[in-house]
C-alpha cells in the first residue's frame, strides 16, 4: 500500500519555484518587471512561478538566476530531477528516438532545427523574441552579466525600419567596424518592436535552406536573425538571393549585422544588394556618452569616461578579453616581454604619468617586471615583436597598448580601470621610473601623493627625496605621510626643522598631530597660530577640542569663527554642538547653512531634529536629499520613520533601498518588521543576511523565530553562536532550549553565566533547576542582586526562600 503524496518530481519542481519566489521577494520586483529586465516574455516568467506550468527550460532557469542572483547548479539539480521524474511517471514510456536521443557536437543556437527530419511545425520550438536575450542574440559577454543597453543616436530609425519591416516584411543589415555595438542595437530594437515574432537564429550556415522553407510556410510571423552575416555567404548554397526573395514575398523579416571589413568582400553579391543597409558608428558621439555616463550600470559609465577615439560599445567588449590576453601572455611559450611591456605602460599611469610613453622608456620599465615572470628562462620574444603583438587590434581599434604618436604608446585606459579594479599593486620600481619621466614638479609631486596613498612608505622616500632638495611644500607632504604611518616623531621633526615653520597649513598639521598624541595644550596654541595666519580648519579643529574638553562657550565661538573664514566643516559641526545644547532652532539653521554652502552632511541631523518635533511633512524631503547624497543613516531613518507612522509598504521600500545602498542594519530592521507582521519565511532570510554581516542581535532574533517554531537544534546553535559574540541574553534563552531538550546541568551554566553578566531574569531561572541545598547560597547571592536592581519577583523568591528555611512557626 502507497500513500498518496507529492512525487519526488514534483517535490523537486516546489522547492525550485521556492527558491526562485524568495530571490523575486528580495529584489521587489514584480514578475513583469523581471521580464522585461531579463528579456523574456511574461508568459515565460510567468510559467516558472507557477505550480501548474511545466519544468521551466534550463534557457529560462540560467536567465534569471542571473538577474535574481541564484547559483544555477542547485537549480539545475531540482530542474533534473523533476524532469527526470516526468520522464519516467508510470503509464508513460521514454523514446529511444528523436529529442529523446542523447544529443552530440555543440548545442544548437535557439530556433536552430535539428539534424534529424523536421515536422512543419518544427518552428514551433523557436521562442518569441520576447523570451530571448541579448546573448541568444550572439553578444558576446565574456564575465558577469551583460551590461545595461544605452540607447543610439541611431536608434529611432533602427526601430523605425525594423517597425515596418515587421508589418509588410522586409530587411535590416547594419553595418559598421568590430564592436560598434550592431547586434546589441539592432537586438533591442528587434526586441522592442517585435517582441511576438518567432525568433528563428540559424545553429550553423547549413540549416538556412531549410529554415527558410519553414519561415515561408508558417502562418506565425518569423524573424530569420543573421549576426555575422558573412558567415552565411560563403559557399554560395546557404544564403542564396532566391532564397532571400522568397522570404520578402511572403512578408518575413530578416535581419542581419556584418563588419564593415567583411562588407567590402561582399557588398557586390546579389544577397547584400537586397538588403536594407544602415551603418553604425564605432565612435560615439557627445550625446550617446552623456548618456552612457547617466546609466546605472558602473561598466557603462566607466567606458563613457574614455576618450572618444574609443568607442564606449567597443571598451565594455573588449576590457574582459584584453584583460585575460594579458595574463595568459606572461608565460612561456606566450608573449611575455609583450605582456610585460604592457603592465610597465599601465603602471606609469596609475602613478601619475599622463600622455604618450616613448618606446625608450618603455623598454627600460619593463625590465623589472619580465624579470618577475621569470626572465631568460621564458625565452622572451624581441623587442619589436613584444610591441607588435601589443599594439594589434583586437575589437575595433583596442589594442593592449594604443599608438600615441610617433614611436610612443599609452596603455588602453580600461587595462587601467581592471588593473585597479583588481587592486593589483604599482610596481615599486615603475613609481622611481615615474618621478624620473615626470615633465615638471607638479607631475612629481602627483606621483608622490599618489604613491603615499597607495604605497605609503614609498611615499615617504619620494617626499624626502624632493624635501632633501630644499623643496618644503614636499616636507609638509612627508610629515602628513609619516604621521598617517603613526611615525609620529619624524613627522613633528619634519614639520619643525624642514617644513616652513610660519605656514598656515603646515602648523595646521602639526596642531593635529599634537592633538592626536594628547598634546592638548600645544595643539590649541598651534591651531591659533595657524587660524591668525589664515587657516579656517584651524579654527574648526580648535572648536572640536574646545567640544571635546566640554568648553562649549569657546567651542562654538571658534566654530563660527570658522564658518565665517570658509570651513567645510564648521556649519555642521556648529549644528551638532547647538543641537547637543538644546539649541534646536539654532542647530537647523546651521544644518541649513552647511546644505547652501554644498555641504549634505547635516541634513540628515536636521532631518531627524524635524522628526523628533513630529514634522514628517518637513522631515522627509531633506532626508531624502541626503539619502540621495549615499547617506545611509537617512534612508534608514525614512524607513523607521515610515513604519513608527504604519506605513509597512513604505517602510519596506525603504529598508530595501537602504539594503541596496550597502546598509546591512536594514537587513535586520526589516527581519523584525516582516517578523511583526508574520511572514516568517522573509523574517529569517534577512535576519540571515545581517547575521551574515556580522549584526549579533540578528543571531538572537533568528534564533527566537527558530525556537517558537519548535526548530530547537538550530535556535540551538544561534544562540550559541549569538552569545560567543557577548549577547547576554542570548545565554537566558539558551538555558531554555536546553531545558526543553532534557538537559537541565547545561542550562544551568549558561543561565549562570547571564545571571554574572547582570541579567534578572536568569535569576529567576536558575530558581528552577538549582534543588540542591548545596546551591542554595549561590542563588541567594543571584537573588539578592536582581532584587537589588529592582527586580520584585527576585525579591519575591528571597522572601519564600528564607520563610522556607525558617520553618513554620508555632505558637505558644
Amino acid at each position: 500500500m502507497t500513500l498518496d503524496g507529492p512525487s519526488d518530481g514534483e517535490m523537486a519542481l516546489r522547492r525550485l519555484r521556492a527558491r526562485l519566489e524568495m530571490a523575486l521577494i528580495v529584489t521587489r520586483m514584480s514578475q513583469s518587471q523581471l521580464a522585461a529586465r531579463v528579456g523574456l516574455g511574461r508568459t515565460t516568467v510567468s510559467q516558472a512561478f507557477s505550480s501548474n506550468a511545466p519544468v521551466p527550460s534550463a534557457r529560462t532557469l540560467g536567465v534569471l538566476a542571473r538577474e535574481l542572483h541564484l547559483e544555477i547548479r542547485p537549480l539545475l539539480d531540482l530542474r533534473a530531477a523533476a524532469v527526470q521524474a516526468a520522464t519516467l511517471r508510470p503509464g508513460r514510456q521514454r523514446s529511444d528516438s528523436g529529442c529523446g536521443a542523447p544529443e552530440t557536437g555543440r548545442p544548437a543556437a535557439i530556433g536552430a532545427l535539428s539534424e534529424t527530419n523536421a515536422p512543419p511545425s518544427a518552428l514551433l520550438r523557436c521562442p518569441r523574441v520576447a523570451d530571448t536575450s541579448p546573448v541568444d542574440a550572439g553578444l558576446a559577454v565574456a564575465e558577469g552579466d551583460v551590461p545595461a543597453y544605452v540607447m543610439r543616436d541611431i536608434d529611432d530609425v533602427v526601430r523605425d525600419r525594423t517597425r515596418e519591416a515587421g508589418r509588410s516584411g522586409g530587411t535590416l543589415l547594419i553595418i559598421g567596424d568590430s564592436a560598434a555595438g550592431k547586434t546589441r542595437t539592432l537586438y533591442e530594437a528587434l526586441r522592442a518592436e517585435l517582441p511576438d515574432h518567432r525568433f528563428v537564429r540559424p545553429a550553423c550556415p547549413g540549416d538556412v535552406p531549410l529554415l527558410i522553407s519553414e519561415i515561408t510556410a508558417s502562418a506565425k510571423p518569423c524573424v530569420l536573425w543573421l549576426d555575422e552575416l558573412h558567415r552565411y555567404l560563403h559557399d554560395g548554397r546557404c544564403l542564396t538571393a532566391p532564397g532571400l526573395a522568397e522570404l520578402r514575398r511572403t512578408q518575413a523579416v530578416v535581419l542581419a549585422t556584418l563588419e564593415a571589413s567583411a562588407h567590402e568582400q561582399w557588398r557586390g553579391t546579389e544577397v547584400v544588394r537586397q538588403l536594407r543597409i544602415l551603418v553604425l558608428d564605432r565612435r560615439w558621439s557627445p550625446a550617446e556618452r552623456r548618456r552612457a555616463a547617466e546609466a546605472q550600470d558602473p561598466r557603462v559609465v566607466r567606458a563613457a569616461q574614455v576618450g572618444p577615439a574609443l568607442g564606449v560599445a567597443e571598451c565594455l567588449a573588449a576590457t574582459p578579453w584584453l584583460w585575460q590576453e594579458l595574463a595568459l601572455a606572461d608565460r612561456a611559450g606566450g608573449q611575455p616581454r609583450g605582456a610585460a611591456l604592457t603592465r610597465a605602460s599601465i603602471d606609469f599611469t596609475r602613478a601619475g604619468i599622463d600622455g604618450p610613453l616613448p618606446t625608450s622608456l618603455l623598454i627600460d620599465a619593463h625590465l623589472p617586471y619580465l624579470a618577475d615572470s621569470g626572465g631568460p628562462v621564458l625565452r622572451p620574444e624581441p623587442v619589436d615583436d613584444a610591441l607588435a603583438w601589443a599594439g594589434k587590434t583586437r575589437l575595433g581599434v583596442s589594442s593592449l597598448l594604443l599608438p600615441a604618436g610617433e614611436d610612443a604608446w599609452e596603455a588602453h585606459p580600461q587595462l587601467v580601470a581592471a588593473a585597479d579594479e583588481a587592486g593589483v599593486p604599482v610596481h615599486p620600481f615603475t613609481w622611481f621610473q615615474a618621478v624620473g619621466a615626470a615633465d615638471d614638479l607638479d607631475d612629481m609631486f602627483k606621483v608622490a601623493l599618489n604613491a603615499s596613498r597607495h604605497a605609503p612608505s614609498i611615499g615617504v622616500f619620494l617626499w624626502r627625496w624632493l624635501a632633501d632638495a630644499g623643496i618644503r611644500r614636499a616636507a609638509n607632504n612627508l610629515g602628513v605621510t609619516l604621521a598617517d604611518l603613526g611615525r609620529h616623531q619624524e613627522a613633528e621633526h619634519v614639520y619643525r626643522t624642514q617644513a616652513d615653520p610660519g605656514d598656515a597649513a603646515v602648523l595646521l598639521n602639526l596642531g593635529n598631530l599634537l592633538c592626536r598624541t594628547g598634546r592638548h595644550d600645544e595643539a590649541e596654541e598651534t591651531y591659533r597660530k595657524s587660524g591668525e595666519r589664515g587657516e579656517a580648519k584651524a579654527w574648526n579643529n580648535l572648536g572640536l577640542l574646545f567640544k571635546d574638553h566640554g568648553e562649549f562657550a569657546y567651542a562654538e565661538a571658534c566654530l563660527r569663527s570658522a564658518a565665517l573664514a570658509g570651513a567645510s566643516d564648521a556649519e555642521y559641526n556648529l549644528g551638532v554642538l547647538l543641537g547637543d545644547l538644546g539649541r534646536t532652532e539654532e542647530a537647523k539653521a546651521a544644518y541649513a547653512r552647511a546644505y547652501d554652502a554644498g555641504d549634505s552632511a547635516g541634513l540628515t541631523n536636521w532631518g531627524m531634529l524635524l522628526l523628533e518635533e513630529g514634522r514628517w511633512e518637513e522631515a522627509e524631503p531633506l532626508l531624502l536629499r541626503a539619502a540621495d547624497a549615499g547617506d545611509c543613516d537617512a534612508m534608514l531613518s525614512l524607513a523607521n520613520a515610515a513604519k513608527g507612522r504604519g506605513d509597512l509598504q513604505q517602510a519596506t521600500d525603504r529598508y530595501h533601498r537602504a539594503i541596496d545602498a550597502g546598509d546591512t542594519r536594514a537587513c535586520f530592521n526589516l527581519a523584525n518588521l516582516h517578523r511583526d507582521n508574520g511572514r516568517l519565511d522573509l523574517a529569517e532570510l534577512f535576519y540571515r543576511q545581517a547575521a551574515d554581516a556580522g549584526i549579533t542581535s540578528a543571531l538572537h532574533n533568528w534564533a527566537l523565530l527558530l525556537k517558537k517554531q519548535k526548530r530547537l537544534t538550530e535556535a540551538e546553535s544561534l544562540f550559541r553562536r549569538a552569545a560567543g559574540h557577548g549577547h547576554h541574553t542570548a545565554l537566558l534563552h539558551l538555558g531554555d532550549v536546553l531545558c526543553q531538550t532534557g538537559r537541565p546541568e547545561e542550562a544551568a551554566e549558561q543561565w549562570k553565566m547571564a545571571a554574572e553578566a547582570g541579567h534578572t531574569d536568569a535569576a529567576i531561572a536558575l530558581a528552577t533547576v538549582l534543588t540542591d541545598p548545596a546551591d542554595q547560597p549561590y542563588l541567594r547571592k543571584v537573588l539578592h542582586r536582581a532584587a537589588d536592581s529592582g527586580d520584585s519577583d527576585a525579591a519575591l523568591l528571597l522572601s519564600a526562600m528564607t520563610f522556607s528555611e525558617a520553618g513554620p512557626r508555632c505558637d505558644a
